[in-house]
């Protein structure tokens, strides 16, 4: 059964947002119509998104983001949601908030487009983002919001189906150095994180993390070490399937970093997080697409976002403080069944 949308006005910004968290996190069929006529006499879910609700559907309203078609400081209000400080406060709707322009600014990282304090370096830092002020960085706070989306609609169109999604355990590794000791290092933060995986997992999905983890290591073993980060990614037939034209770099700079990716048609990266902190920069642990808001275009690059590197999770903690923030990590991403990537370098330590 498929869910029909109707706004006003179908603007890239509002097909890019609703596309990726019915789609590609709820993984429910979905239509987007400005005809209100044919919205009212449809039968089936529907929702309704603007300034003014529609009898009959459900109402999430708008607060004009995304209609917007241009670049510009945002006067970003606040409200409380059970437990969170969220932004986009709206005074109707099912939410006392525009989740919609709430997920798109996280995800396109619009506030990266604009003048910030750049005193402390060229970088754009944890510390700056509307996340961290929020306290929502450790948070997939986008994928949280699309099972409460998820729940709302249940609770009205019992009826409705949407696919079904696994926890997936998602390291990689990228070396600074050919070295005779990278598989060792390698092989004691694999190690490390297997000891955590194997406590968060049922026994069939950790022994198939585990063949995957061991098929990377014989393939690292085998070519030396790779300039690129190769994720845990296996084909039908159990062959570990690298990733190919990709990209890594540890200081990213939007739009800039990704401007260039495409021109040089690279069409996945791996640079999505903040080299110092762990947590989630886009607000989601579900890869994604580059949308280019300089252009109001959704790109073919594919982001796969990271939740932590080795270096940002032993930034200034002890090891209990390490392992503690990296089940809270793991425990969020579980809890929405999303992918927990995290990055490791040939600096890494053994942390056990």
């Amino acid at each position: 059964m498929r869910l029909l949308v109707y706004t006003p006005l179908i603007t890239p910004r509002i097909k890019y947002i609703f596309n990726f968290i019915f789609k590609d996190i709820l993984r429910a069929d979905l239509d987007i119509s400005q005809n209100l006529s044919e919205f009212i006499n449809a039968e089936g879910p529907r929702l309704c998104y603007g300034k003014q609700p529609v009898a009959g559907s459900l109402f999430f309203k708008s607060s004009g983001l995304l209609t917007d078609q241009k670049i510009a400081v945002q006067r970003i209000g606040t409200t409380i949601f059970g437990d969170q400080k969220v932004p986009f406060p709206v005074t109707a709707g099912q939410l006392p908030f525009d989740i919609f322009a709430a997920s798109f600014y996280f995800l396109t990282r619009y506030e990266e487009y604009l003048p910030f304090d750049d005193r402390k370096g060229p970088n754009y830092r944890a510390q700056l983002s509307l996340q961290h002020k929020l306290g929502l960085l450790q948070v997939p706070v986008i994928d949280e919001w699309a099972l409460i989306l998820k729940n709302i609609l249940l609770k009205n169109f019992p009826s409705m189906k949407f696919g079904k999604k696994d926890f997936s355990f998602q390291p990689a590794h990228s070396p600074e150095l050919r070295s005779g000791t990278t598989g060792n290092k390698l092989r004691k933060a694999l190690h490390f994180m297997n000891s955590l995986v194997r406590e968060k997992l049922q026994r069939k999905h950790y022994e198939q993390q585990i063949r995957g983890i061991h098929s990377l290591m014989a393939e690292m073993n085998k070519n030396g070490a790779f300039s690129r980060p190769e994720f845990l990614c296996t084909d039908l037939s159990g062959i570990p399937a690298p990733k190919r034209n990709s990209n890594w770099e540890e200081k990213l700079k939007i739009p800039r970093s990704y401007l260039r990716l495409t021109i040089k048609n690279i069409n996945q990266d791996y640079s999505m997080y903040y080299p110092d902190t762990p947590g989630f920069r886009a607000g989601t642990c579900s890869p994604f697409f580059w949308y280019d808001l300089q252009i109001e275009k959704q790109s073919q690059l594919k982001i796969y976002p990271i939740a932590l590197t080795d270096s940002g999770l032993r930034s200034g903690k002890t090891n209990k403080d390490l392992l503690l923030q990296l089940n809270e990590l793991m425990d969020h991403v579980k809890l929405v069944n999303g992918s927990f990537y995290s990055l490791w370098q040939d600096k890494t330590i053994a942390l056990v």
